[in-house]
């Protein structure tokens, strides 16, 4: 198990137990919120203890090796939490892990919320053609049995609604502009640009099927003044390196070296539409360079057309119309994301438990 580090005030000390199918060393939106939520939580009287994955054995998802499925019974997990005794529950993914932790919360009368952080049943119609309306069953009926669901977003709410899920509260999330800030670099802008292409286009996350890739690397067919890069790893980067020779792949960049990878371009894309956020926006804008983006949950809620970037149907003109944005008004249009809000929104969720 993980504890954070210590609290101001041990007698008001507030011990609450997170549950996540996900963890470091994985990359993903989900760890980097909670580690984020962790850091705030050691100067509110909050100890955050953690249940994850690498605490036990496990497996690559088969076909997708980033995931991991830990090895671990139900009983074992049951006797962790009872171990650990914690004032409240928030289970944060739906994997193994969290069906164990709320099957524990249901048979013992226990209050516990959950958060919303992926889209399941469109990532697994991506990938291995399950249908949507069987998995949106069972994810539903996994969180409305939470006293209360997080969401990301107010599209990701409305959408959810409608789809009967219950006991939703509107989250956020933030952005460390201590890290993510103009930091233009000329190397990288060179490994960026070598055949001096007129206009650098950024991808930032994982290199896999569900993100849309396809549809944005045949873009760099289309228009030779643009050099598409996409930094990342996952399953779908060799097929897309040969495929797409043009196309500039040099890994995974983390913290200031990301943050010069997203100053030294000139406009970066999230092609995603199944997320249900996208910190690599926020990430994107507040190093001041405008995000293209198709018009739905995340983009949407985050790009503000003609000022941070453009949501379009048409990817190319959702780019051609973030390259005209002003950086000055880039800068200032994200304000209202901080990791601050995000945890104030979480604690006042969870003391409501009972």
């Amino acid at each position: 198990m993980e504890f954070s580090a210590e609290v101001v005030n041990i007698d008001n000390v507030k011990k609450v137990l997170l549950i996540t199918d996900t963890w470091s060393p994985q990359i993903n939106g989900v760890v980097n919120t909670w580690k984020n939520l962790i850091k705030i939580s050691k100067k509110n009287d909050m100890d955050i203890k953690i249940i994850h994955p690498f605490l036990f054995s496990n497996i690559s998802w088969p076909f997708y090796k980033e995931i991991k499925l830990p090895m671990v019974r139900y009983k074992t997990v049951v006797n962790m939490i009872k171990h650990m005794k914690p004032d409240y529950i928030h289970i944060a993914t739906e994997g193994i892990l969290g069906w164990y932790a709320r099957n524990y919360c249901i048979k013992n009368n226990y209050s516990f919320s959950t958060s919303y952080h992926t889209k399941f049943p469109e990532f697994l119609s991506s990938l291995y053609w399950v249908p949507k309306v069987l998995t949106y069953n069972v994810i539903r009926n996994f969180h409305n049995a939470s006293e209360s669901t997080l969401v990301n977003t107010p599209t990701m709410k409305k959408e959810l609604i409608s789809l009967k899920f219950t006991n939703l509260i509107e989250w956020t999330r933030g952005i460390d502009k201590e890290i993510f800030r103009p930091t233009f670099d000329k190397k990288i802008r060179d490994l960026m640009n070598p055949k001096n292409k007129e206009k650098v286009i950024l991808y930032v996350g994982r290199i896999s099927k569900e993100k849309n890739l396809i549809n944005l690397c045949e873009l760099s067919k289309k228009n030779n003044n643009y050099q598409f890069v996409l930094v990342g790893d996952g399953p779908l980067k060799k097929r897309l390196a040969n495929q797409f020779p043009k196309i500039i792949f040099p890994g995974y960049k983390f913290r200031k070296e990301l943050a010069k990878y997203y100053s030294s371009a000139d406009c970066s894309v999230f092609p995603s539409k199944n997320d249900t956020f996208g910190n690599t926006i926020l990430e994107s804008i507040s190093c001041g360079t405008p995000v293209a983006g198709y018009p739905v949950n995340g983009p949407a809620d985050i790009i503000k057309n003609d000022i941070s970037g453009y949501t379009h149907e048409d990817l190319s003109i959702a780019i051609k119309h973030s390259l005209n944005c002003d950086k000055n008004k880039i800068l200032n249009s994200i304000d209202r994301f901080n990791w601050n809000e995000c945890f104030k929104i979480f604690e006042s969720s969870i003391l409501k438990l009972t």
